[in-house]
């Protein structure tokens, strides 16, 4: 009787290597689109020297609560479902030395706090129409904001709102380079990785 030749172990190996990466590529890649899609839900904290409007995916939020001196803009946005790629932008006059912005959004149920950091914040321009600028548009900025320390006023009001210190890790100050008189645009797209990374509320 004849029996069939042995294939060699490498061979072998080979082959289940083949086999593997085949089901990593044909599994892989609805388990990524579900990680970009996936939502949480959450409250967006601004604190803010200056006056300000907030667009989210274009379209202009009516707030009620905001609080201030008049030159002090501060508003917890109530809940709302956020996702990667969603844009958040500030339509913001701030002609004042201390301009500084901070954001954060706090998930429901005391998940943890989503940071925004300097690096994720993008200078847009003047005299802008914030309801035409996209998550492209923000991506394709390559302005950032520079590092920027509020008043008293303005870090006394983010601690009342609960956005975490950056000793801690939390959300960083930022402002514009040059100061100014007119109205202009900065704004962020929340990223998967954002999502992913809330940090620890204190009890």
């Amino acid at each position: 009787m004849n029996e069939l030749p042995l294939r060699p172990l490498h061979s072998i190996q080979s082959m289940l290597a083949a086999l593997i990466v085949s089901c990593t590529l044909l599994v892989g890649a609805p388990c990524i689109r579900a990680i970009d899609l996936a939502t949480v839900n959450g409250d967006l904290l601004i604190d803010a020297k200056g006056e300000v409007e907030i667009f989210y995916n274009g379209r202009k939020l009516v707030l009620q609560g905001e609080r201030g001196n008049g030159q002090h803009f501060v508003v917890k946005v109530p809940e709302r479902a956020y996702k990667a790629g969603d844009a958040i932008v500030l339509r913001v006059r701030s002609p004042y030395v201390y301009r500084a912005i901070a954001a954060a959004i706090n998930l429901v149920g005391k998940a943890g706090q989503i940071p925004v950091k300097k690096s994720n914040w993008r200078y847009l321009g003047e005299n802008q129409d914030a309801r035409k600028i996209t998550a492209a548009a923000i991506e394709a900025s390559q302005t950032v904001p520079v590092s920027a320390s509020p008043d008293p006023n303005g870090a006394d009001e983010r601690d009342k709102l609960g956005i975490l210190p950056e000793s801690q890790g939390g959300s960083e100050w930022v402002k514009t380079e040059k100061q100014s008189n007119s109205w202009y645009c900065i704004g962020f797209v929340l990223t998967p990785e954002m999502l992913k990374a809330p940090l620890p509320l204190h009890p």
